[in-house]
């Protein structure tokens, strides 16, 4: 048997242990606490002291209540790790803002850009590869997958903490443990939106929150003199001015309850992302604990970043109540009613923020730190759940890609392609569905994996670093005012005018300019196809037309895609094959929909391959 498995099910059986203990001592606390409510009303008083047995009670089940969450939580990660099955929505507006913030900033100009990012269907690829425990892991994990590098260093330390995380089990699991304890804050993300914000409030009444706290106390503190000071000298001022005096910290109370509800209606104290940001700091600093060689950068880093931003801590204090998570309504009565009467929220508020803008840059790389943690672990898992994959091999010389095994990811039974590029164009012909925009998509995919997580989804990958542009999803623009031929002849523009001569361009494009007449989508096709032969460019072209490939003959490699369409249905094998394709189906399949016969025979009439 798995020896994974069995610690599994070790771990299912303690869950049932603690809950055992747990309902157990639950019982035993309810019994002793009836028993001596029961002896202290009907025989003594003194019998409270019974009460204390329950001090200790409470502490033992704290203690395998903790015991329990945890061993859950690792129930859950060994569960879900490999899992290929990840079901899950994902909020892209709560997970993309990072990405979004450092393509405005023009920090990094080579990004997967909205339409490839769409073309090659990354929004379903990224939930799949998404075993993230925390917000700052999803952000970071997308910002990776959106952001392609282009040095052997980059990616092979990527590769050696994902394959680290692989193949150390218990390290992984400790780790594993602390992002999940932080979890996640909610799907909208507040965290980035507090930590990447441009400005943080300042108040101008820093003085008069001071001051109005000062009276707080001193409306206390005079009834408290005053009064034994009238009973020693039998005051007359005492006597004339008692309602005045004991009315101080009620008229406190009021001048500061106002206060307080007119600074919290101000849309500047947003506090909600503060306790999850503070989660944040104490989860870096018990990965910091962790001794791990192998993850000794990232340790060092998070000590160093949670030991600057510990005084954030101690600002925020005041802001939550205490034991928040019990939901006691008596303490958040009493709470409430001391934080309005000294204005601690408020005035921790405005510290805390102020401590926050201060250590602004640390923060950031804390939350970038921890995500890319998560980040590594999740792609780890990833990587187990794949049937094959390979990790990379990138070459700096001349522009190769040598694919072989290729798999379309997002597909539950997938053929796999292999494809060795000996020109830098290639053309690729075949009828309707039968697997040319599969393959211009698993090639983009496994090129952007390859680059970003140092994962193939492949028996083999050795290729050049690219940027990656396609156009295989293209649609009218009603709102613009553009037709489907000028949204398209747009994008090819936009994909000539990013080409690089240091980077090549892996070019991926689907049915060339299928939107305008045969006769100029042929001249126009042809000149840049031979455009882009002469470009520092790795060119796949997906096309119908078999007199373009013809043209082209001797400038590309050509690769094509077989069908057969008959009374019995339409049959693929979706086998990438040498030449251009000598084989059609549209005819055909207006047959086989049952289209009247008068249409199909018509259209057959004229063509001399049907």
């Amino acid at each position: 048997m798995d020896d994974r498995l069995t610690d599994t099910k070790d771990i299912e059986r303690s869950i049932l242990r603690y809950n055992n203990l747990f309902s157990g001592l639950l019982v035993l606390i309810l019994f002793t606490l009836i028993v001596s409510i029961y002896l202290i009303i009907t025989i003594n008083p003194a019998f409270a002291f019974c009460l204390l047995f329950l001090i200790p009670l409470v502490i033992i089940m704290t203690h395998i209540s903790g015991r329990r969450r945890a061993q859950r939580f690792l129930l859950q990660i060994r569960t879900s790790w490999g899992n290929s099955h990840i079901p899950e929505e994902r909020n892209f507006q709560a997970i993309r803002p990072l990405f979004d913030y450092i393509y405005s900033a023009g920090s990094n100009s080579n990004y997967i850009d909205e339409q490839t990012w769409k073309d090659l269907n990354m929004n379903q690829l990224y939930s799949k590869i998404d075993r993230t425990y925390t917000d700052p892991g999803q952000s970071v994990l997308y910002k990776i997958l959106r952001t392609p590098v282009f040095d052997k260093e980059t990616l092979e330390e990527r590769n050696r903490v994902i394959s680290f995380f692989q193949n150390n089990h218990d390290m992984r699991e400790k780790i594993q443990l602390r992002l999940m304890n932080l979890g996640h804050q909610s799907m909208q993300n507040d965290v980035f939106n507090l930590v990447w914000r441009d400005e943080f409030p300042k108040s101008k009444a820093k003085i008069l929150l001071f001051i109005m706290a000062s009276v707080s106390i001193a409306s206390l503190i005079i009834p408290a003199v005053l009064w034994p000071l009238s009973v020693v000298t039998a005051s007359v001022f005492w006597s004339e001015y008692i309602g005045l005096v004991l009315a101080l910290p009620v008229i406190a109370f009021l001048a500061n309850l106002i206060i307080h509800y007119y600074i919290k209606r101000r849309k500047d104290i947003e506090t909600s992302s503060f306790p999850y940001l503070i989660e944040c700091i104490n989860t870096a600093k018990r990965l910091a604990s962790i001794k791990c060689n192998d993850l000794k950068n990232y340790t060092l880093k998070l000590n160093t970043l949670s030991s600057a931003t510990q005084s954030i801590i101690k600002k925020a204090k005041f802001l939550f109540p205490p034991n928040q998570d019990y939901n006691d309504p008596a303490t958040g009565f009493m709470w409430e009613y001391l934080n309005i009467f000294f204005l601690l929220e408020i005035r921790a508020f405005y510290n805390t923020a102020d401590e926050i803008s201060r250590h602004i840059h640390e923060l950031r790389e804390l939350y970038l730190t921890l995500g890319e943690l998560d980040a590594w672990q999740s792609a780890a898992s990833y990587r187990t759940s794949l049937s094959t994959y390979s990790e990379p091999i990138f070459v700096t010389n001349g522009i190769r890609l040598n694919v072989k095994n290729a798999k379309q990811p997002l597909l539950e039974n997938p053929v796999p392609a292999s494809i060795s590029f000996k020109k830098n164009v290639v053309i690729i012909t075949g009828s309707n569905m039968g697997g040319k925009s599969t393959f211009l998509r698993n090639i983009g995919t496994n090129a952007l994996l390859s680059q970003t997580i140092a994962t193939a989804v492949s028996s083999q990958y050795q290729g050049s670093f690219f940027r990656i542009i396609t156009s295989i999803s293209r649609t009218d623009d009603l709102i613009a005012g553009k037709s489907f031929y000028y949204a398209e002849a747009e994008r090819i523009l936009k994909t000539i005018q990013s080409f690089n001569k240091e980077i090549p361009t892996l070019c991926i494009i689907d049915e060339l300019l299928s939107g305008t007449n045969s006769t100029e989508r042929l001249h126009a096709s042809e000149a840049i196809i031979s455009y882009l032969t002469k470009q520092n460019v790795l060119a796949i072209v997906a096309t119908h037309d078999m007199e373009l490939a013809g043209k082209l003959n001797n400038t590309c490699d050509f690769y094509h895609f077989t069908d057969n369409v008959d009374e019995t249905g339409l049959k693929f094998d979706y086998l990438l094959k040498p030449g251009i394709a000598t084989t059609q189906n549209a005819i055909a399949l207006l047959k086989y929909l049952g289209y009247p016969k008068e249409i199909t025979e018509r259209a057959s009439a004229h063509d001399p391959q049907v």
